[in-house]
Order: C-alpha cells, then structure tokens, then sequence
C-alpha cells in the first residue's frame, strides 16, 4: 500500500525505509547469528548493538503479524451476533424445507385421494351402466319374445282382475261395518256383519263370471237371460246402497251433512265400479291376449296357416261377443265381408275364418242337443 502527503507529492520516508533493498540485506546479516559476524580473516567481528538485535526481531515479528493480518480468515470470521444470527438463519431455512415437504405430501396425499375417489366414481357408473345395459337387453328380449309378450300381459290381466277383486272386497268390508253398526250398534251380535255381504258377493260373483266369460271369448250374461241378470245386479245394487244410508237420511234416520252421506254412498259405488270395469279390462286384455298369441306357435303339431285361421277365428267370436261385429239372424254369425274387414284380411282368409265359425257353431250345437238327450231321460 503506497501512503502519499496530499501537499508533497513524494514518497513516505517509512515507506523508502521499508522498500530499501541494503537495509534489508544489512539486517539480514544483523539477524543471521555468529556467521555474520565474521570478518574477511575469519576472525570473529565486533558485536552489535543489543539494542540493533532486539529491533530486528521486532521487525521479523511485525513482518510475520503483517502477513497473518492480511490473512482472509480474519475477514471471514464472524462475531458471536453473526453467529447467532446465521444459527437463527439456518433455522428458518430448515422449518421452511419441512414446511414445503409437509407441504408436497399433503398436496401429493389429497392428488391421491381424489384420483381413488374419481376412479370409484367411474367404476360404480360404469356398473350402474351395465346394469342398466343388462335392463335394456332384458326389456327388450321381453319386447321382441312372443311368450315374454304373453307372460307379461297375463301378468298385467292378472293383476287388473285382482285389483278390482279387492276394491270390491274392500267396499263390502266397509260397508258390512256400517251397516252393523247401523241395525244393532257397536257392541250389537256379531252376525249383524253379514247383513250387507248377503247383498254385495251375489255382485262379486256375477262380476268373476262375467270376467272369465270374457278370457275365453264368452260374453255373460247370454242374451235370454241377459235382462233377468242386469235386474238382479240393479236391485242387489239398489238394497246396498240403502243399506248404507238410510241412517244417515233425514227420513229414515238422523241427517249427519253431505260428507257423512257420500262416505255411505262411496263403498256401494265402488262396487258398482268395480262391477263395471271388470268385464270391460278383461275382455280387452284378453283379446290382445289372443292378437300377441298369434306370434306364438308353442308346440302345437297344426300348421302355421291352420294356427293362424283359428286364432282369427278367436278374434271374430270375441269382437261377436261384445258386440263389435254385426251377426245374421240365419246364420248367427257375420258376414263375410264383414269379417273381411275387421281382421282386414282378404276374401279368401275371411271365407275360410267364417267357414271355421260354421263348424264351430255346428259342433256346440251337436253338444248342447247331446246334453238335452241326456238330461230328458233323467227326469
């Protein structure tokens, strides 16, 4: 390092003292020991001054301190501020680091988590897929199969006849309650319940009759007697309904208001529905029963032309029975033509189904003569 006066522009004496190459080699010699102070003979030459001695060590030790003070360690070290510092450094920078792997674990387990939730999710609708997928085929296998066709609309008649059955049996155990409690009152003989049933299961029966009439192409009643059984239906009919509301009459008994006399009224009309609706549901199931059976050939050992004339020939004596076909007085059955149209078929097809219709109504003739024969002899 160069010192310099800022007035003189020259150079320290200390500096030239330093830099002075004799004075170094001159107190090399100084400092060298007794070698050094040999004269040209070899002769031992005078000693130094102590005082010379002693500076020249202090100048060896003021060299040697110089260059460890210029050491960068000294530069590097730090005080015991910096070092509590750097510790207290050092230990945020490590709580950070775990922090941010606390961090990615927890995002990576929340990753996993939802890829195992999303991965159930499309699983359980992939299923749910299939299962309507296996749904799907089986409705319509069930569709396009003639006897699934069958099987199903048997269990829809079935199941029509059963619920009008039970409305109808549910309206007479109503109505047989009411009707107890009207002629000997709560606590009156227990027979009392069989006042209103002796009135509403002669109904019950005519409306099972006529249903099975109607599955098999029959209609019932027939019509001789056809008028005798309408008016037994109207006054079994007519002496429920009285049966169930003269106590609530003001005449007969004590006027209660309108609600209390339609909840009386409701139980015999819903009879009367029932008795109503159970014929028509039948008759109609039943001869779509038989227009779907057409699809079906089973194991019957006939032909298909033969199968198929008497099913047509079913569907003629059905659409006869209810009235939808017009019938000739001569023949009692109708017309060619006629039949023609309603199965929409052609001349030939409607020749042959009436001539079926003719043999038919010759053999239950032959049966029901039979019958007479037998039963004349008897009485």
């Amino acid at each position: 390092m160069t010192i310099t006066n800022p007035s003189r522009n020259e150079t320290g004496a200390l500096e030239r003292w330093i830099a002075a190459s004799d004075t170094t080699d001159e107190l090399s010699a100084v400092v060298d020991g007794p070698a050094a102070r040999l004269g040209q003979d070899g002769e031992e030459a005078p000693a130094p001054d102590d005082r010379l001695v002693r500076m020249a060590a202090e100048l060896e030790t003021a060299r040697g301190e110089a260059e460890l003070q210029r050491d960068p360690a000294w530069l590097a070290r730090q005080s015991p501020g910096e070092m509590r510092r750097e510790r207290r450094l050092a230990r945020q920078i490590r709580g950070g680091r775990r922090r941010q792997i606390y961090t990615t674990v927890r995002s990576e387990q929340a990753r996993q988590l939802a890829q195992v939730r999303a991965e159930n999710r499309i699983a359980a609708r992939d299923v749910n897929d299939q299962i309507w997928h296996r749904r799907a085929l089986s409705r319509r296998q069930r569709m396009l199969d003639p006897t699934s066709r069958l099987a199903s609309l048997q269990r829809v008649t079935s199941a029509a006849s059963a619920g009008l059955i039970a409305v109808a049996v549910a309206g007479v155990a109503w109505t047989s309650a009411g009707v107890k409690n009207a002629l000997v009152g709560p606590d009156g003989s227990a027979l009392a319940y069989l006042a209103e049933p002796i009135f509403s299961v002669p109904l019950i029966v005519l409306m099972a009759v006529t249903a099975v009439a109607a599955r098999f192409g029959r209609k019932f009643p027939s019509k001789e007697h056809r008028t005798k059984v309408y008016a037994v239906e109207a006054g079994l009919l007519l002496a429920s309904i009285a049966l169930n509301t003269f106590p609530v009459l003001s005449i007969t008994g004590t006027w209660q208001g309108a609600t209390v006399l339609l909840a009386h009224l409701a139980p015999p009309v819903l009879i009367l529905i029932a008795v109503v609706l159970q014929p028509l549901v039948t008759g109609f199931l039943a001869e779509i029963l038989v227009e779907v059976g057409e699809d079906v050939t089973g194991n019957s050992r006939l032909d298909e032309e033969t199968v198929s004339l008497v099913r047509l020939a079913t569907r003629v004596r059905i659409a006869v029975a209810y009235g939808r076909l017009e019938v000739q007085p001569a023949t009692g059955l109708p017309s060619i033509t006629a039949i023609g149209k309603y199965l929409v078929r052609e001349k030939a097809v409607a020749q042959q189904v009436h001539a079926l219709l003719q043999e038919w109504g010759e053999g239950e003739r032959a049966v029901s003569a039979a019958s007479t024969v037998e039963q004349e002899p008897a009485r």
